[in-house]
Order: C-alpha cells, then structure tokens, then sequence
C-alpha cells in the first residue's frame, strides 16, 4: 500500500483543485447564510480548504525534493558500492594477468594462473551482475573427431550445469556456433528465444548469456551466466561478462 506522502505527490493536483473550488463554492454559499449559526462553520471550512489549495502543491514539492534528494545519495551510495565491488575483482585478477605474461610458456605454473584466473572471473561474474541465484561456468573446447565443449569450472548457485555440449548434437551445435561466432549472446527470456537444446525440464535457467573466450588465433571455450528468473539479466550484466570473457581470453591465449 501507498503511505500518504506517496499518494499525495502523486495526487497533489487534483487534490489542490478540488480544495481550491469547494473553497470557491463555499464563498458563495457564505454569502447567503451570514448571520446564520452556519456562517462561521462553513467560514473555517472554507479557509481550510484555501490553505489545502495553496499548502498541498507547497508539501508535494517538498517531499518531492526530498526524495530527488535521496535517491542522488543512493544512486552515489550504489556507484561508490560498485566501485569497491569492482576494484576488490579486478585487483587480483589485474595481477594474475601480469604473473601469466611473465609465466613460461606450457608450464605447470601457468597452468595453476590460469587456473586461479579462471577462478576469479567466475566469482567476479555472479558477484557483479545484478541478480539472485546467479551461475558462472566456463566450458572447456576440447578437440577431437567429435568436438565438445566440456564444464570446467563454475561459481554460485550450487546446482552445476549438467549440458552435453557435443558436436552433431543440436545443443552441441548451438553451443559451438556461439563459439565460432566470437560475439556475445543475451538471452534475457529463454522462455521467448534461445539455444537451441538449452531449455528443458532438468536445467530451469530462463535468462542467459553466453561470452566466447576466443582470439583471433584461438578458441578455448565459453562462459556463461544464467539465473533462474526470466529477465532478471540485463544487457549491463551481458557487458560485464563480456569484459570479464575478453580478460579470461587474454589470460588463456600464452
């Protein structure tokens, strides 16, 4: 329910209005009674109903500048909580970038960077976009006569994505052309358009976005953020991952 300084910023000008004629009415009723026990009544009245006229528009822009106001200090509060959140994910992963360039090439010490890179993006994908029960997961591209993309990593939710993501497969396919494409998919309703396979009775998400991690050069696999509520994914929180998705990507292509 609406609390009264809602309704009447909402309100205030009808309410002035209508204050402001039956205060008009009320003066030509005034003079017809003067006199009569009914004079002063209808007098106070009729002086409430002027102030009601003059004061409802003066409190309306009141509480309306109030609350301009307050919504400047929690949009400043959100961006400066932002800003923290951001920093506190990119911190480490800026420095496990520069340790991976410093790395020796197919070394078991790059491999555990990568590793911890991989790690750290996942959680920095379902801490940064904006909704509940969110799942980051990385699928691996794994070559062979039968391409497949296999999980090897995912962060949130504890519900691990379970997809066979197989070539000559119509998931698989999808999955794959997703891939190749190098452009990132958004989803915001499954339940309107999606992958073709990635909606059934055992895997529930209903909004999705899926990031290649990819060169030019080379292709290792995709990430991907879903949740369990249909637009509960905006196009920011598909920026986001896709920052993330380029910056796993530079730390893969050693």
């Amino acid at each position: 329910m609406l609390d009264l300084s809602t309704w009447i910023v909402r309100h205030f000008r009808p309410v002035a209005i209508s204050c402001a004629v039956a205060a008009f009415a009320l003066g030509s009723v005034l003079t017809l009674v003067q006199g009569s026990p009914l004079f002063w009544s209808l007098l106070t009245v009729a002086a409430v109903l002027t102030a009601g006229a003059v004061g409802v528009p003066m409190y309306a822009e009141h509480l309306a500048s109030i609350r301009a106001v307050d919504a400047e200090l929690a949009a400043e509060s959100a961006k400066q909580q932002m800003r923290l959140v951001v920093g506190r994910v990119l911190t480490p992963l800026a420095y496990l970038l520069g340790e991976i360039t410093d790395a020796k090439p197919r070394s078991n010490v790059l491999e555990r960077l990568q590793g911890q890179a991989l790690q750290v993006v996942l959680a920095a994908a379902t801490e940064l976009v904006d909704a509940e029960a969110a799942r980051a997961c990385f699928f691996r591209l794994v070559e062979g006569r039968q391409r497949r993309l296999e999980l090897a990593g995912y962060y949130g939710r504890a519900q691990p994505a379970t997809w066979i993501l197989a070539e000559s497969t119509p998931l698989g396919d999808g999955a794959l052309l997703i891939l190749e494409s190098g452009a990132t998919a958004f989803f915001p309703d499954l339940t309107v358009e999606a992958p073709p396979g990635w909606v059934d009775d055992e895997h529930r998400h209903r909004a999705l976005v899926v990031v290649p991690i990819s060169t030019e050069q080379r292709e290792f696999g995709l990430l991907t953020v879903d949740t369990l509520e249909s637009g509960t994914l905006t196009e920011q929180d598909a920026e986001v991952a896709q920052l993330l998705g380029e910056l796993l990507s530079a730390g893969f292509n050693r």
